[in-house]
C-alpha cells in the first residue's frame, strides 16, 4: 500500500468512525426527546392541565419546543406562539428594566426610592428614607409577603394603577428595617413598577416594550390587559378538586411588574439566550447582567436572591439562574443552568396554590432527563383538605335534617346539650375565617384567587353552621316553653 492509499485508508476509517459517533449522538439526542415527550404528557394528563407550552435551550439555541391543549376563554389550541401570564417571573423582567435605567444613568442601586419619588412617605418616614432600588430588588426592603399580597390580584382596569398601588403601600407599616431580612413580597416590584414611569416618564407597559421586550425579540410580550388582547392572551383555569375550570379571574394592570407580565414560550426562549450570552452590548453591558444575576441575598440554605432572579448553588457546577410564578389560573417555571448550558421555560394555564409544587417536581425531572439521569416522580395530589370540608359539610347537613325532622322530641329531652351545640356552631360560624386567615397568613381575596374551592368549602361551612346554630338555640328555647 502505497501512501496516497495509507492516506486515503487513514481518511475513510476517520470519515466512518465520525459517522458512527453521529449516528450514535443522533440517537442518544431522538431517546432524550422520546424520553421528555412521554414525561411532560404523563405530567400533563396525570395533572389535568388544559393547556401547556414548553421550550428547551441548550447553549443559547432552541432544542425542544412544544405545546399541548387548550386555552381557557376560548379554548383554541395552545402553540409555542400562545402567550401566557408568567405569574413572578414578571419580576425577572423588571429587574431588567431596572438594570437598563442603572446602565443609562437614570438611576442608581444604593439611592434611596424617596429621591425618586418623593411621594412615598411612609409611616415611619425615617424607614420611607432608607429603603434603595438594591433592596426593593432583592426583597430586603422591609415590606412584608402580606403587605403585598394586601395590594395584589385586584384585576384592576385602570392604566395608571400602578402607581395608585404604591401609594396605597404608604399605609402599610415595615414589618423589619430596611436591609434587616429577606421577606418575598410583591410590594417590591409594584414600587419598582412605580419607579420606572416616575423617572421615564412612560406608562410601565410601555417602557418594557420599548426597552425590553422589543430589543430581545419578545414580540408575543405585554405588560397591560389592552396590548395581552391583541396579542392573543386567553384567561387560564382555576382548580377545583384538582379538575380545571375556567377562570373568570380578569388581567390585573396593576399587577404587570410582579407577576401580570404575558409571553410565550417562544419569547421567553430569547430571555433564556440571553442569561446564557451575557454578552448583549446594544441591551446590556456583560457587567451589569453579571449584577443582574449575582446571588445578593441568601433566602435558604443554598438558594439566594438577584435582582428578580432566584439563584442556586451559585458558583458551583450545580448553580441554576431560575424563578418560579403564579396567577390565580396560571403556573410556570423558567430555568438556566451555566455550567451544561440547558435552560427552560414551562408555561401551564391551570393553578390552585396546593398543587403548586407539581411543576417543580416536572422541572427537575426534566433537568434529569437532561443530564441522562432518572426522571423525578410527581407526587399524585389528593385534595384531602378539600374533602374534609367537604366530609364536615355532609355532617353538618344530616344536623339540618334531623333537627328539622326530629326538633321537639330530640331536643326536649336535652336541651341544655343542644344549647350549647348551637352556641358552639354560631361561634365557629363567626370565627372559621378569621381563623383559617391568620393560619396561613394571606388576605381572604388570595384565598379565593389562589384556592378557590377551598374558599366556597369554607363559606359554604360557615354559613350552614350558622344555620344550624341558630335552629339548635331558637328549638332549645322554644322546647323550654
Amino acid at each position: 500500500m502505497n501512501r496516497h492509499e495509507s492516506k486515503l485508508a487513514i481518511w475513510c476509517f476517520s470519515f466512518c468512525l465520525m459517522m458512527i459517533v453521529s449516528m450514535g449522538q443522533v440517537a442518544a439526542e431522538e431517546d432524550k426527546l422520546h424520553q421528555l415527550e412521554q414525561y411532560i404528557e404523563r405530567f400533563i394528563e396525570e395533572q389535568q392541565i388544559p393547556g401547556t407550552s414548553i421550550a428547551i435551550v441548550h447553549e443559547g439555541e432552541l432544542f425542544y419546543a412544544n405545546a399541548w391543549g387548550i386555552t381557557g376563554e376560548s379554548e383554541e389550541p395552545v402553540t409555542t406562539e400562545t402567550p401566557f401570564t408568567l405569574g413572578s417571573i414578571s419580576k425577572s423582567l423588571t429587574g431588567l428594566g431596572v438594570m437598563k435605567l442603572v446602565e443609562g444613568g437614570a438611576v442608581d442601586l444604593e439611592d434611596p426610592i424617596h429621591m425618586y419619588l418623593p411621594s412615598f412617605d411612609l409611616q415611619d418616614q425615617q424607614a420611607a428614607s432608607q429603603i434603595t432600588i438594591k433592596q426593593l430588588l432583592t426583597h430586603t426592603s422591609g415590606f412584608s409577603t402580606y403587605s403585598g399580597l394586601a395590594v395584589s390580584d385586584k384585576e384592576s382596569k385602570d392604566a395608571g394603577v400602578i402607581k395608585k398601588h404604591a401609594q396605597r403601600l404608604l399605609n402599610e407599616k415595615l414589618s423589619a428595617g430596611p436591609g434587616e431580612k429577606y421577606q418575598y413580597s410583591n410590594a417590591n416590584f409594584i414600587i419598582l413598577g412605580a419607579l420606572i414611569e416616575e423617572v421615564t416618564n412612560q406608562t410601565y407597559s410601555e417602557f418594557m416594550e420599548k426597552e425590553v421586550f422589543t430589543p430581545l425579540g419578545m414580540d408575543g410580550a405585554a405588560a397591560d390587559e389592552h396590548t395581552a388582547d391583541n396579542k392573543g392572551y386567553k384567561a387560564g383555569h382555576q382548580s377545583w378538586l384538582g379538575l380545571p375550570q375556567r377562570s373568570h379571574v380578569n388581567y390585573d394592570n396593576g399587577g404587570a411588574p410582579y407577576g401580570y407580565i404575558v409571553a410565550s414560550t417562544t419569547d421567553m426562549v430569547q430571555y433564556l439566550s440571553l442569561l446564557h450570552s451575557r454578552e448583549r452590548p446594544d441591551f446590556l453591558s456583560e457587567e451589569m447582567m453579571n449584577l443582574y444575576v449575582s446571588p445578593h441575598v441568601q433566602t435558604g440554605e443554598d438558594r439566594y436572591y438577584g435582582f428578580g432572579v432566584r439563584v442556586t448553588a451559585p458558583y458551583s457546577n450545580e448553580e441554576m439562574i431560575w424563578h418560579s410564578g403564579s396567577t390565580p389560573d396560571s403556573r410556570s417555571e423558567i430555568f438556566y443552568i451555566p455550567e451544561t448550558g440547558w435552560g427552560g421555560v414551562i408555561l401551564t394555564n391551570k393553578n390552585h396554590i396546593l398543587e403548586e409544587d407539581a411543576l417543580a417536581y416536572l422541572k427537575h425531572g426534566i433537568i434529569n432527563i437532561l443530564n441522562g439521569e432518572e426522571a423525578v416522580k410527581v407526587p399524585t395530589y389528593f385534595p384531602l383538605i378539600q374533602m374534609i370540608i367537604i366530609a364536615l359539610l355532609c355532617f353538618l347537613t344530616a344536623m339540618f335534617i334531623y333537627i328539622i325532622v326530629k326538633s321537639k322530641s330530640a331536643i326536649v329531652r336535652k336541651k341544655a346539650l343542644w344549647r350549647s351545640l348551637g352556641i358552639i356552631l354560631v361561634f365557629l360560624s363567626i370565627t372559621i375565617i378569621p381563623l383559617l386567615l391568620y393560619f396561613v397568613g394571606v388576605p381572604w381575596h388570595t384565598i379565593k384567587g389562589f384556592a378557590t374551592d377551598v374558599a366556597w368549602l369554607t363559606i359554604t361551612f360557615s354559613i350552614l353552621s350558622l344555620v344550624n346554630g341558630i335552629l339548635l338555640i331558637g328549638f332549645s328555647f322554644k322546647a323550654v316553653k
